[in-house]
This record gives structure tokens, C-alpha cells and sequence, in this order.
């Protein structure tokens, strides 16, 4: 969970849109409704995407430090880890992150790259999005000739994917809605185009040899309920907007 009270980046820690956001994600992880934990994962997602741009325009006019880039590691815990950190590496993309996956015994030490304060948004994203894979995950029933493994890892990579695309298309629209509304809309596509360069090129100079990873999986049921989970995920036009290195996509 994002503690509003670290310091992770020079904005004010008692800015009202930190305290806001933790507290979404609070109450999406502890509710038992879906609809509700859904609805104020759009909201929280909402926020941290517009804080982004804003933040970043605010930064080339001068009027704050700019972000800097940093890494961060992030555990995935077993089973799945694999499928589980695909899920963080769609989530880190659409937040304009890349990440590096490592083994941690039966799970995964994942490396992300990226601005400090989109690290914060796929941190406290990915926390509350896996959570709400798993549940959604075993409540899925296994279909019969299908193993209980085969389908929940297809179940998780189906739904990373799917996250993913979601993810992305609602960044696109935030970056849209911000460029209608400033005076300078040019300006907003160009300031994210440079953080954009930024983490690629602090990528390339972290991990010059690393290497792509491609998942797969052989449950067309589970493919099937994981990508159904993730349409109902809630995210719609509302939200934000991979290793060897977790795939873009």
C-alpha cells in the first residue's frame, strides 16, 4: 500500500490527493463486494493519472522539481508468481514503467524502473489489482478434464493481458482529456513523450543485456474467465493512464 506519509517524492505530504487515494485503495482492498472494490479502483486510478500529468507540467513551467527516475523491487509471492508479476509488468506499462523479473526462491523479485512517482501509482495499482485477481480467481470453478494449476495460471495471464489493454486505453484517455483542457495540449504530449525517453534510455543503461520473456498457457477456460474478470474490473475510460524483461504488450 502507498503510505502517504513516505517521503517518495517532493510533493507535500500532506497534499489531500495522497490522503485520498490511500484511502481508496484501503477500503478496495478490504471490502467483500467486487462492484465496490471495482469502483474505487477506477476512482484511485483516476486520481494518480491526473496527478501524473499535472505533476509533469507543472515541472516543465518551472514550478516544481522535476521527477526524478528510480528503481524499485517488488515481491511476487508463489503460486504463480509468473503470472501474477505479468500482471505487474502490464500494470508498470500503462504507468509509463518497465520491469525486470528475477527469481526470489519460489517466487519473484521484480525490478521496476521508473519515475518515483508513477512507481508509487503501479505499486499501490498492482497491490490492489492482484488482490483482486486471486478472489476473483478462486471463485472461478475449474472446468472439468482441466487442472486446478493449468487453469488458474492461464486464468492470471489472461487477465494481466487483458488489465493491460485497459490500462493503456485509459491512459490514453486522461493524456487526451489533459491536452483538451490546458492551453498548451501540444505541450502535454511533448512532457510526456520526454518521461517517456527518460525511463528508456535509464532502462537500457540499468539492464543492457537483458532479455525478453514471453508467457504461455494451455487452458483455453482459464484464458477465457481471466480476460471475463478483467472486463469486469471496472477501469473503463476512468483510469490511468514488462525480464529478463516482462513483455510492453
Amino acid at each position: 500500500m502507498f503510505d502517504p506519509h513516505s517521503p517518495t517524492s517532493d510533493q507535500d505530504r500532506s497534499d489531500p490527493w495522497l490522503n485520498r487515494v490511500s484511502a481508496l485503495l484501503a477500503k478496495a482492498e478490504s471490502t467483500d463486494f467486487p462492484d465496490e472494490a471495482e469502483a474505487l479502483l477506477a476512482k484511485a486510478q483516476e486520481l494518480m493519472a491526473r496527478h501524473a500529468i499535472d505533476d509533469a507540467m507543472l515541472a516543465r513551467a518551472g514550478r516544481r522539481a522535476s521527477d526524478t527516475v528510480d528503481t524499485r523491487t517488488i515481491l511476487v509471492e508463489a503460486p504463480y508468481a509468473t503470472a501474477k508479476a505479468s500482471l505487474l509488468g502490464a500494470v508498470a506499462q500503462a504507468n509509463g514503467c518497465r520491469v525486470v523479473m528475477g527469481a526470489a526462491g519460489d517466487g519473484r523479485a521484480c525490478i521496476a524502473l521508473g519515475h518515483v512517482a508513477d512507481l508509487d501509482s503501479v505499486e499501490s495499482l498492482f497491490g490492489a489489482l492482484s488482490l483482486h485477481a486471486v478472489r476473483t480467481m478462486l471463485a472461478a470453478p475449474v472446468p472439468p478434464g482441466d487442472t486446478v494449476r493449468r487453469f488458474r495460471h492461464a486464468f492470471l495471464l489472461s487477465f494481466a493481458a487483458r488489465i493491460g489493454e485497459r490500462l493503456r486505453e485509459a491512459r490514453r484517455s486522461a493524456e487526451r482529456s489533459a491536452e483538451a483542457e490546458s492551453a498548451d495540449g501540444a505541450g502535454v504530449a511533448l512532457v510526456l513523450a520526454d518521461r517517456a525517453s527518460e525511463v528508456d534510455r535509464a532502462f537500457r543503461e540499468a539492464f543492457p543485456r537483458v532479455r525478453t520473456m514471453r508467457t504461455s498457457s494451455s487452458s483455453a477456460a482459464g484464458r477465457v474467465s481471466g480476460r471475463r474478470a478483467a472486463d469486469s474490473a471496472g477501469l473503463g475510460h476512468r483510469a490511468v493512464g514488462g525480464s529478463r524483461a516482462l513483455p510492453g504488450g
